[in-house]
C-alpha cells in the first residue's frame, strides 16, 4: 500500500509539473521525434516495398509459376507438365545488336524479349500510341513488328515507323513501349527493351546452339491452387532439367537483394540519428533537473523518498517522450505515402502508403529504449540531489557519480536497444559492424575528451586569450566530451560516407577503366572465333584480345544436397539462384591466386575438377575435396573441388567463379567469350573502330561496352548515396540540435564567468574573444576527431566491404573540420551576444 500512494504522489506531482509548461524540451521532442522518424520511415518503406510486391507479385513475374531454362526451350515433357497446370506463356530473351536501317550506322545493346500471343497473362502492356500488343507486333506491309523502349529510339535515333536490324531479322517499330508488367526494375539494365513476337525470332538467326538465351515459361493457375507445393512438385518430377521453378513470392529477387541492402544502411544511418538524439535528450533532461534542484531538494526536507522524485520526474520525462514518439511515428508513417510517388520511375511496383504496424512498432521500441538509455541516468541523479542544496549560495553544483547499480538499468536499455538493431538488420554483419562503431565511437570520443582537458591543464606559456580558453575547457562539468559527442558523431557520418563515396566514385571513373578492356563479346560460335580474332585484331589501337569458352550451368548439388538443403551464406545466395557462367581452363585465368590447393597441370586428362572462388566458397559451405554439381543443358556434371582462388574482379577481364579441368565440359554446347583492349592514347577511337568492325561482320555477336556499363554502375550508386545522404543529414541535423542544447545548459555558467571577466577588468573584446576561442577549439577538436574516426570508418567500409582499394582525399577533410568548427562559433557567437548585454549586479548582489 505505501508503494501505490507514493506512486500516486508521484503521479499528482508529475501533473503539475507539467501544467508548469514544457519549456526547455523543444530538443528533447525535437531529437526524439527526428530518430524515430527516421526508423519509422526507412522501416515503413521496406514493409511498402514488400506489401507493393506482393501485391504485384504474379504480374511481376508474368505469372502465378515461372520455369526458366538457360540456352535451350523446355522438352515436350516438360511443356506438356506445365501446360497441365493452367495457361502457360513462352518468353525468350536474349542480349542483342540492334541497329538502324536507312539511316546513320547507329547501332546499340538491347535487350530482346520474344514473347507469344498468351502475353502477357497479368496485367497490361502500356504502347504510345495506344494498341494491342499482337496488332504491334503482326505482319504488315511485309515487315514483322516491334515495340521498343524510349531509349533505345533516342540511341538509335529513329522515331516510331522506322526500321530496325536485328542480326538477319528487320522489323519496323509500331510503337513506344512505356510500361511491360513484367519489367525488372529500371536501376541497372543490360540494354533497353525491344519486343517482338515468338514467331520472328528463328528468322533473325540468334538461335544457333550455345546461344545465351533465357527461355520462360510462365503458367497462370486456376483460383485457390497452390503454387509452393506445384513448383515443389515440378522440381521433383524433372530433378535433372536444369531449370527454376519459382512461384510468385520469388518474383524480383535481385532488386528485392538491392532493396534489402539499401534499407539495411538507411536504417542503420536512422538509428544512429536516434542513438545521438539520445543525448540531446539526456541534456534536455539533465538541463530541465537541474533547474529543479531547489524543488528536488525542497521535496527532500519535507521528507519525500529518493523514489517518490524519481519517480515524479520520470513521468514528466515519459508523458514527454511519449509525445516525441508519437510525433516521429506520425511522420515516419507518411513517409511511404510522400516517397513513392518520387519512385514510381524507377520501382516496377506501387508501393501502398500503409500505414505499417509492424514498422512503427520497432521505431517505437527504439524511442521507447532510447529513452530509457539515456533519462534514467539523470533521474537517478536527481533522486540523489541532497537538502544541503537549500542552504548554499552559487557555487558548482555537486557532481553526483553513481555506482554501477544506478547506472545498469539505463546500460540494459542501450544494450537492448543495440541488440534490436542487430535483430532487425537483415545483414547480421552489417549489424553488429554497426554496434561495433557506435561503441568504438563512443569510447575514442570519451577517451579523446580526457586526454584534450589534461592537455589543456598541463602548465605552459600560453598568450592571455587562447590561455584562458584553454583553461575553460579544464572547468569541473565543462562540455567537451558532450560536444564531442554532439557535433562529432553526425560529422563522422558525413565524412565516413564522402569518403567512401569518393573513393568509389575514384575506382570506377579512373582506376577500373585504366585496366578494364574496352567491350565484352558474346555469342560468338565456334566456327566465328578464329575470324572474329582476324577482325578484331587487326584494328588500329587494338592491343590484345583474350577469350574464354562458355557455358551456361545451374549448381544442382552441393556435396550431394540440393542447394535449398545447404545453409547459404547470405555473400553467395546470387550464385545458387538462376544459371552461372561455366568454362574450362589448362592454364590458370590472369588476375587469380591460388589461396588453397593446386592448379592442376596444363595436360590434365582425369576426372572432373573444379576451381572456386574463395569467397563464393565460404558462402557454399565448399572446401577443398568437396564436389559440386552443375546441370548444364539437363545433363549434370559433378566435379571435385582442387583449388580455391582469389580473383582480381576489378580488372573486369575474362573471370569466372567456377572454373572446371580441360575435359570437363566435353560435348556441351559452347560460345566464346572475348574481350577487347586498346590503347588510351592512339589517334582516333579504337573502341569504337573495334565495336563497328565486328557489328558489321558478325550481326549475332553482342557487343557490351565497358564504359557504359560503368555509366549504369555510377547512376545507381548516386540513387543510393541519395537515399543514405537523406539519412545522413538527419544525423547531422540532430546532432546541431543536440550541440545547440549542450552549449544552453552551459550559459548560466558561461555568464557568471562573464561578469567574473568584467569585474577583474577584460573588456568586451576581451570576453568575446576568449569565449568564441573556447568555442573554435571545441569545434576543431570536434572536426579532427570526426575526421580521424570517419577516415578509420570509410577505409574499414572500402577495404572489407566493397574490396576496393582505399585512397584519402582532403575535400571531405577540409569539409568536416572546417564545418565543425563553423557550427560551434555560429552558435557560441549567438550565445556570446547574449550573455555580454546582461548587467552584473544580478549575479553580485547575493554574493
Amino acid at each position: 500500500m505505501q508503494f501505490f500512494r507514493e506512486m500516486t504522489l508521484a503521479a499528482r506531482l508529475a501533473r503539475r509539473e507539467l501544467r508548469a509548461g514544457i519549456r526547455g524540451f523543444g530538443v528533447f521532442l525535437a531529437c526524439l521525434a527526428l530518430g524515430v522518424a527516421a526508423v519509422a520511415g526507412v522501416k515503413s518503406l521496406s514493409a511498402s516495398y514488400g506489401a507493393g510486391l506482393a501485391e504485384d507479385a504474379a504480374a511481376l513475374l508474368g505469372g502465378d509459376l515461372e520455369a526458366s531454362l538457360s540456352q535451350r526451350p523446355a522438352s515436350p515433357e516438360e511443356l506438356a507438365a506445365l501446360t497441365a497446370l493452367g495457361q502457360t506463356s513462352h518468353l525468350v530473351s536474349m542480349q542483342v545488336m540492334v541497329r538502324a536501317e536507312g539511316g546513320p550506322a547507329s547501332r546499340t545493346l538491347a535487350t530482346l524479349r520474344a514473347v507469344d500471343d498468351a502475353y502477357p497473362l497479368y496485367g497490361t502492356v502500356a504502347l504510345s500510341p495506344p494498341q494491342p500488343l499482337a496488332s504491334a507486333l503482326a505482319v504488315k506491309d511485309g515487315l514483322p513488328g516491334a515495340v521498343a523502349a524510349p531509349e533505345l529510339l533516342s540511341r538509335l535515333g529513329i522515331p516510331v515507323g522506322g526500321t530496325i536490324r536485328v542480326a538477319d531479322g528487320v522489323f519496323a517499330v509500331r510503337a513506344v513501349l512505356s510500361r511491360d508488367p513484367d519489367a525488372s526494375s529500371s536501376l541497372a539494365t543490360l540494354g533497353p527493351r525491344l519486343v517482338v513476337s515468338d514467331q520472328r525470332l528463328a528468322a533473325t538467326g540468334l538461335l544457333e546452339p550455345g546461344s545465351l538465351t533465357r527461355h520462360a515459361y510462365r503458367v497462370k493457375l486456376p483460383p485457390g491452387a497452390d503454387a509452393p507445393a506445384l513448383a515443389a512438385r515440378l522440381r521433383a518430377a524433372f530433378p535433372t532439367s536444369g531449370w527454376r521453378v519459382r512461384d510468385a513470392s520469388g518474383a524480383q529477387p535481385g532488386l528485392s537483394r538491392f532493396i534489402d541492402r539499401l534499407v539495411a544502411v538507411t536504417g542503420l544511418v536512422g538509428l544512429a540519428s536516434l542513438l545521438l538524439g539520445g543525448i540531446g535528450v539526456s541534456q534536455a533532461v539533465s538541463a530541465y533537473l537541474g533547474g529543479r534542484t531547489e524543488s528536488i531538494a525542497t521535496l527532500k526536507c519535507l521528507g519525500a523518498p529518493r523514489r517518490v522524485v524519481a519517480a515524479t520526474y520520470f513521468l514528466v520525462v515519459a508523458a514527454l517522450a511519449a509525445g516525441g514518439i508519437v510525433l516521429g511515428l506520425a511522420v515516419g508513417a507518411a513517409v511511404p505515402a510522400l516517397v513513392g510517388p518520387l519512385l514510381g520511375g524507377i520501382l516496377p511496383m506501387r508501393l501502398p502508403p500503409g500505414p505499417y504496424p509492424g514498422a512503427l512498432a520497432l521505431a517505437a521500441a527504439c524511442g521507447v529504449l532510447t529513452t530509457l538509455a539515456f533519462v534514467l541516468p539523470p533521474l537517478a541523479r536527481a533522486g540523489r540531489v541532497a537538502p544541503l542544496v537549500l542552504f548554499r549560495g552559487y557555487a558548482a553544483p555537486e557532481q553526483i557519480r553513481l555506482r554501477l547499480p544506478a547506472r545498469l538499468p539505463g546500460l540494459l536499455a542501450l544494450a537492448g536497444l543495440l541488440a534490436l538493431a542487430v535483430a532487425a538488420t537483415p545483414n547480421r554483419q552489417l549489424g553488429l559492424g554497426f554496434v561495433g562503431v557506435a561503441l568504438a565511437a563512443t569510447g575514442v570520443f570519451w577517451i579523446f575528451a580526457k586526454v584534450a582537458v589534461f592537455l589543456a591543464r598541463l602548465p605552459a606559456r600560453r598568450p592571455g586569450r587562447l590561455g584562458l580558453a584553454l583553461r575553460a575547457l579544464t572547468r569541473p562539468d565543462n562540455q567537451v566530451a558532450r560536444v564531442l559527442a554532439a557535433l562529432g558523431l553526425g560529422l563522422l557520418t558525413l565524412c565516413a560516407m564522402a569518403l567512401v563515396e569518393a573513393n568509389f566514385r575514384s575506382a570506377f571513373t579512373e582506376d577500373i577503366p585504366r585496366t578494364a578492356p574496352d567491350f565484352f563479346f558474346v555469342d560468338i560460335q565456334p566456327d566465328q572465333l578464329a575470324p572474329f580474332l582476324q577482325t578484331a585484331g587487326s584494328v588500329p589501337g587494338v592491343t590484345r584480345v583474350e577469350t574464354a569458352p562458355m557455358a551456361r550451368g545451374r549448381i544442382a548439388r552441393l556435396n550431394g544436397l540440393v542447394p535449398e538443403d545447404v545453409e547459404v551464406g547470405e555473400e553467395a545466395k546470387w550464385a545458387v539462384q538462376g544459371d552461372r557462367g561455366l568454362t574450362y581452363a589448362a592454364r590458370m585465368p590472369e588476375g587469380t591466386r591460388v589461396v588453397a590447393g593446386v592448379w592442376w597441370p596444363a595436360d590434365y586428362a582425369g576426372p572432373p575438377l573444379v576451381s572456386v572462388d574463395e569467397g563464393i566458397a565460404k558462402g557454399l559451405g565448399l572446401g577443398l575435396g568437396d564436389t559440386v554439381t552443375v546441370n548444364v543443358l539437363g545433363r549434370e556434371i559433378t566435379a571435385t573441388v582442387s583449388s580455391l582462388r582469389r580473383i582480381n574482379w576489378l580488372t573486369l577481364g575474362i573471370n569466372y567463379v567456377f572454373v572446371f579441368s580441360p575435359g570437363s565440359l566435353d560435348g556441351v554446347p559452347l560460345t566464346w567469350l572475348a574481350t577487347a583492349y586498346t590503347d588510351k592514347k592512339a589517334a582516333g577511337d579504337p573502341g569504337e573502330a573495334v565495336f563497328a568492325a565486328v557489328t558489321d561482320r558478325f550481326p549475332n555477336i553482342t557487343a557490351i561496352g565497358i564504359g557504359d556499363a560503368l555509366t549504369d554502375v555510377l547512376a545507381v550508386a548516386d540513387k543510393v548515396s541519395a537515399a543514405v545522404s537523406v539519412a545522413a543529414g538527419a544525423t547531422l541535423v540532430v546532432g546541431m540540435l543536440v550541440l545547440i542544447q549542450t552549449m544552453a545548459a552551459g550559459l548560466r555558467r558561461k555568464a557568471y564567468e562573464t561578469v567574473i571577466y568584467k569585474v577583474c577588468g577584460a573588456s568586451r573584446r576581451d570576453v568575446m574573444a576568449v569565449l568564441l576561442l573556447e568555442n573554435a577549439l571545441l569545434g576543431l577538436l570536434a572536426g579532427l576527431m570526426a575526421l580521424v574516426l570517419g577516415t578509420a570508418v570509410a577505409w574499414a567500409f572500402v577495404v572489407f566491404f566493397m574490396e576496393l582499394p582505399f585512397r584519402f582525399f582532403p575535400g571531405p577533410a577540409v569539409a568536416t573540420v572546417g564545418a565543425a568548427a563553423a557550427l560551434t562559433l555560429t552558435l557560441g557567437l549567438a550565445g556570446v551576444l547574449r550573455m555580454l548585454s546582461r548587467k552584473a549586479w544580478p549575479y553580485l548582489r547575493n554574493e
